[in-house]
Formats: structure tokens, C-alpha cells, sequence
């Protein structure tokens, strides 16, 4: 009912929206709706009060937005700054970082306040807020009290942020374009703030204090001494607050994982506390970005590996350049929006917009209907795929290239990929996708 509700109300805009066109909204230069900028500089024919910096207008559910800030400081000089409104989940908050960074470099004159959503909900977590109070781009980050939009989440309600916005300020909702159409969620925002568009995805950037925290610290010790002798660490994220998943194995798959000789970790709840060889993370100890700091700086003492769900991790895996099993345990066929070249995908659905030699296939055996649309995989697969993915051979986090193959490889670029073996040499392999509960590398 919701849905068919969504559709019909979207419907009936977009026909508003085309029947009574010639009513069209003047818009301030900087910004276009469904149309990228181009070179050509317009003029900006709004009158300089408090209202021009700001969207007016409810968004269409399928419609992008761009900027463009250096039209911004054309149209009025005395811009003062820029206010990001952000209204979103952590792991999207980490999408918007290699953006973030280039918009700071691109306008290194500004200051670049924050404004974050204060309410837990289904578009919004007001921890991105201590997230960007770590961010050195920021000066100041505050709260908002906003709400969600019944149907569209771009039309998110932070008319209470506006409050505490200083004259000046461009106001700017931190959009992004997700869906079939999108190559990925970075260059979709590399393209809303009309930067230049990277050929190839950059990674998360994360910050972190010089010195640990006491409680990482603490955490650091324990890992240490529980890690020794061991073959590495293998850090678990098996709950997705996105998709309300926790995965009902965790005693199983962590025991099994300890039984091949690993140091286990995890964050979420469940997993044999009791086990020496066994550390869980208290997320009230320990901050998302404390826990991503002590793995930053075990992976550069232990052999660290990452098994998650699709959430969080997988972008904090990318940030941090760890191989990570990831566990599709839903048929998301815009996944290809959130993937980066760290992330071997399970899944039971082959998805064509992925390399195909990144996807492992899942057979109905390997796993449990969790309800309708959520599946579970079982320990003893997923402890066989880790072992094929991560005790051979690690594979390289840069994204292969053309250019960096071999003449006689270059037509199969797209099959093709660097694994660096143990003993320290490289070299190329032809990568053939068999997706019938195997994979085998050709050589």
C-alpha cells in the first residue's frame, strides 16, 4: 500500500510539473535541476536576500540536483561560507568524504559548516555528526531537528536547520543519485557538486587522532596479546540497521573461524564471548570511528581481514584496505552504486553491473530463507569461501586498468585482475567466473 501510495502521488506531480510548465520556478544560477552545468555563465536575476541560496521547491523522486559554487561566489560576491546540510546513515556519510574533500580544495577560502539531523531514523543518524567533528574540513557542526519525508527521501525537512544558519551562507542539502542508471555513489556526488569526476572510485577518507584514545588503546592491548601466533584477525559486522538484520549464526561462525587458527572480533552482538581467542567490541565503550581506528592500526601489525553484511563496513573496509567477504543477504540490484574492487560478494543473485569475477555464487544450499527477501548464509560456507578468497593469495585493493595490463590481456580488461601471491611476486591471471558453488583461477 505504500508503495502503490508513492506511485501515485509521483505521478500526479509529474504531471503538475509538465501541464502547467510554462509556470516554471526561476532557480539561482549555481544550482539546475536534471541538467548538469555547463561552461557557459549565466546571470542570476534574484534579488539578494536571505532566500536566494536555498532549494524552494520540493525535489521529483527521480530528479537530481547539481551545483555549481563557483557560480555561487559570480552571482554574489559576499558569500561567506557554505553550510552542508547532511541527513543520512553513517556508511552514506562515507560515500560523501572523497566529494568533501575536493569541494575544500576546490574552495579552500570557505569555511564549511555542518548541519546534522538529530533523530534516529529510516534516512538518518545524528552520529555522522562525531564524524564530522573529526573532519578537519569542518569548523563547526550542529544539530538540526528534522523528519523524513513519507516517500521521498531526498525531501528530508530540515527547515529547523535554517535557524542557525548565518547570513551569508550558501545553504546545501548533501544530495547524491542512487539507482540502475548510477555507475557509482561517489561519482554521483563528484557530479551534484559539478566537481571533476575521478576515472576511478576513490576510497572513504578517514581521520584519526595522532593518539589513540584510552579506550582504544585498551582494546589495542587486548588484540595484541589475544592476535599472537595467530594466522590474522578477522573482524566481524554481521547487522545492517538499513535492512533490521542481525545474522542468527554468530556463535557458529565464530568458533568455526577460530578453529582455522584466527583471532576473531566483532561488533555485533552474539558471538562466544568466553572464548580467549574471541574480543567483542562495546559499541558504548568504543565509537564507530575509535573501532576504525584500532583496525587501522592492527592491520599494520596482524594480517586483518573483514567479513560484513552490506552496511556500514563495506564502505569502512574500502577507507581502511582491507579484503572483505562481503555478504550480500539481499537482492539489491543497485549494489553496484556501493561496491569498491576490497570486496569479494556472496551472493544468490548474479549481478551484472559487478565484475563478475568478484561475485561468488551461492547455491540454494548454502543458505536459509531468512524471511521473504532476507537469506542466511551458513558458517561452514562462508568459512570455505574465506579460505579460498584470503589464505591463497591477497588481492590487490587498487582497481585494475587497462593500462596496467599486460598487451595480450588488454581485451579483457573487464575479466581480468592483480593478485599478488605470499612470496611477494606479481603477476597477471585471467580470472574465470564459474558461479555454480566454485570458482578457479586459470593460470
Amino acid at each position: 500500500m505504500h508503495r502503490t501510495a508513492c506511485v501515485v502521488y509521483e505521478t500526479l506531480r509529474w504531471l503538475k510539473h509538465k501541464i502547467f510548465f510554462f509556470l516554471h520556478t526561476h532557480t539561482p544560477v549555481w544550482y539546475q535541476f536534471d541538467k548538469p552545468h555547463t561552461s557557459e555563465e549565466g546571470k542570476d536575476t534574484l534579488p539578494a536576500n536571505k532566500e536566494w541560496y536555498r532549494i524552494s521547491r520540493p525535489l521529483y523522486r527521480h530528479e537530481h540536483v547539481y551545483y555549481h559554487l563557483g557560480k555561487a561566489l559570480k552571482a554574489n560576491a559576499n558569500v561567506k561560507g557554505v553550510a552542508l546540510i547532511f541527513f543520512m546513515g553513517i556508511g552514506d556519510y562515507l560515500y560523501t568524504t572523497p566529494m568533501l574533500s575536493a569541494l575544500k580544495k576546490a574552495y579552500p577560502q570557505l569555511p564549511f559548516y555542518a548541519y546534522v539531523g538529530g533523530q534516529f531514523d529510516r534516512n538518518n543518524s545524528p552520529l555522522v555528526g562525531k564524524l564530522l567533528a573529526e573532519n578537519p574540513h569542518f569548523e563547526k557542526v550542529f544539530y538540526f531537528d528534522g523528519y523524513r519525508h513519507p516517500f521521498i527521501w531526498k525531501n528530508y525537512n530540515y527547515e529547523d536547520a535554517f535557524k542557525n544558519i548565518p547570513e551569508g551562507f550558501l545553504a546545501v542539502p548533501v544530495y547524491y543519485d542512487y539507482g540502475l542508471h548510477v555507475a557509482h555513489r561517489v561519482k554521483s556526488l563528484f557530479e551534484t557538486f559539478s566537481l571533476p569526476v575521478p576515472e576511478d572510485v576513490p576510497a572513504p577518507v578517514m581521520y584519526f587522532p595522532a593518539e589513540p584514545a584510552l579506550a582504544v588503546a585498551d582494546y589495542l592491548d587486548k588484540a595484541r596479546k589475544g592476535a599472537q601466533g595467530k594466522k590474522g584477525i578477522i573482524f566481524l559486522q554481521l547487522d545492517s540497521r538499513g535492512s533490521n538484520y542481525v545474522y542468527p549464526h554468530m556463535q557458529a561462525l565464530a568458533k568455526g573461524l577460530i578453529k582455522e587458527g584466527y583471532f576473531v572480533m566483532s561488533v555485533t552482538k552474539g558471538g562466544p564471548v568466553e572464548n580467549p581467542d574471541y574480543l567483542e567490541i562495546d559499541i558504548k565503550k568504543l565509537s564507530i570511528n575509535q573501532t576504525w581506528h584500532l583496525l587501522s592500526l592492527l592491520k599494520g601489525e596482524f594480517p586483518l581481514y573483514v567479513i560484513a553484511v552490506n552496511s556500514v563496513f563495506w564502505a569502512a573496509s574500502a577507507g581502511l584496505h582491507l579484503p572483505n567477504l562481503g555478504l550480500q543477504h539481499w537482492i539489491d540490484k543497485k549494489v553496484h552504486n556501493l561496491w569498491y574492487p576490497n570486496i569479494e560478494v556472496v551472493t544468490d543473485y548474479i549481478y551484472p553491473l559487478l565484475p563478475r569475477e568478484k561475485q561468488i555464487f551461492a547455491p540454494a544450499e548454502s543458505y536459509t530463507p531468512h524471511n521473504k527477501k532476507i537469506i542466511d548464509y551458513k558458517p561452514d560456507w562462508v568459512i570455505k569461501w574465506f579460505k579460498e578468497k584470503f589464505e591463497k593469495f591477497t588481492f590487490s585493493p587498487e582497481k585494475v586498468t587497462k593500462k596496467s595490463l599486460p598487451k595480450r590481456y588488454k581485451k579483457q580488461a573487464c575479466t581480468d585482475i592483480l593478485i599478488t601471491h605470499p612470496k611477494g611476486f606479481k603477476k597477471y591471471f585471467l580470472v574465470q567466473a564459474v558461479f555454480m558453488g566454485n570458482a578457479r583461477v586459470a593460470r
